[in-house]
């Protein structure tokens, strides 16, 4: 038991060039698995952005509603009614859509934007700028404009007057700071009727209701409640089973979600694939030393703990440098792309679990060779 890990260790280093090779190809594989998991959770996180900024208990979409892509719409009366339902205590209109934003400096080239189109109840916005900024697009045709939105947007101070939305001529009056994603270069909030004239959508019809529950009311009571008494052209949901249930969407269904899913899943097969045949050369070519081994008595339990040893020993070195890489390679990528990057620790630890995985996975196929080192074979 005492030999065991320096055993491993010399046969490890026995060869410091292959090793060093070794550690390398797994290091990028686990690399890639930190950098497409950490887009994954990217994707999820941003994919909720404006569902997460507004602070409410219920939220009542149209029954077509799947997800940010397709909101589908409902008659405004729907709100009346909910409004006068038992434990509602107050309601807000939130419109929402893609539109096209230009500036004369970015040479005519649209950017994508989600535009939100908001009553502009200040009970319904937690965030203190967001709030206060509030009356300053209380005039029509006024923005406010989210500050961390694509370079491309141009300038981003209040009173600029040459951006278009959608063609139409706007006015930055006010700013605020939600952070772009994978649905929007950029996003704005305006009033109402200032959606209705970029959209040119039907101010009868709108996206969400946001409600707020009664203080002391059971949110899930109320939310039945409306369920059942509102007509089945609109659904109702609790905050925060619609957020998850719009992020598992996004990562689940689309197929932006899917592809960084299926790239984790390459790089770890990848991964696997390279530790499998470094240690199948190893134990290949050490057969006589463990026949050797099992000559004098030691047992192929030991030997298979030799080679699992061997196999943790290049799966924790490979992690080691492929950590602080998946970093640096984040935040070059959140700068170049604005995108904002979401790699909490839980993720590393993850990442890590994975990479053991990796190694149990090509440790048990590898020391199968093992059983070949028969020490009739010396003699």
């Amino acid at each position: 038991m005492i030999l065991r890990i320096p055993l491993a260790w010399y046969n490890t280093f026995q060869n410091k060039k292959r090793t060093l090779a070794a550690i390398g190809g797994i290091s990028f594989s686990l690399l890639l698995i930190f950098m497409q998991l950490g887009f994954l959770m990217t994707a999820r996180i941003t994919s909720s952005l404006v569902y997460g900024f507004f602070d409410y208990d219920l939220i009542m979409t149209s029954a077509t509603y799947e997800s940010m892509d397709t909101t589908g719409s409902f008659d405004k009366t729907r709100l009346v009614q909910a409004q006068v339902a038992e434990g509602v205590a107050e309601i807000s209109t939130l419109n929402f859509t893609r539109v096209w934003w230009r500036v004369p400096e970015s040479d005519l080239q649209m950017r994508s934007c989600m535009l939100m189109g908001f009553d502009l109840n200040p009970h319904f916005v937690p965030d203190k700028e967001a709030r206060e900024n509030l009356p300053a697009i209380l005039p029509k045709d006024m923005v406010m404009l989210d500050i961390s939105s694509h370079p491309d947007y141009g300038e981003k101070r209040i009173g600029r007057t040459d951006a278009t939305l959608n063609d139409m001529p706007i006015t930055i009056n006010a700013l605020y700071k939600l952070g772009i994603s994978f649905l929007g270069d950029g996003s704005a909030i305006v009033n109402l009727d200032t959606y209705q004239s970029i959209t040119r959508s039907d101010p009868r019809q709108v996206t969400f209701g946001l409600i707020k529950v009664a203080p002391g009311e059971d949110v899930e009571k109320v939310r039945q409640n409306l369920q059942a008494t509102l007509p089945d052209d609109v659904l109702v949901f609790e905050k925060k089973k619609f957020i998850e249930a719009e992020q598992n969407y996004f990562i689940n269904v689309k197929p932006i979600g899917i592809m960084f899913q299926a790239g984790a899943f390459v790089a770890f097969v990848v991964g696997a694939v390279i530790l499998f045949q470094v240690l199948s050369t190893e134990i290949s070519n050490k057969l006589r030393e463990f026949a050797t081994l099992k000559a004098v008595g030691f047992s192929n339990f030991y030997i298979y703990k030799v080679g699992a040893t061997q196999a943790l020993l290049f799966t924790v070195m490979s992690y080691i440098p492929a950590l602080p890489l998946g970093y640096l390679v984040s935040f070059l990528v959140q700068k170049a792309s604005r995108l904002p990057m979401y790699l909490p620790w839980e993720l590393a630890v993850f990442v890590f679990f994975l990479a053991i995985l990796m190694s149990i996975i090509s440790g048990i196929l590898a020391l199968q060779k093992v059983r070949k080192a028969d020490p009739a074979d010396l003699f």
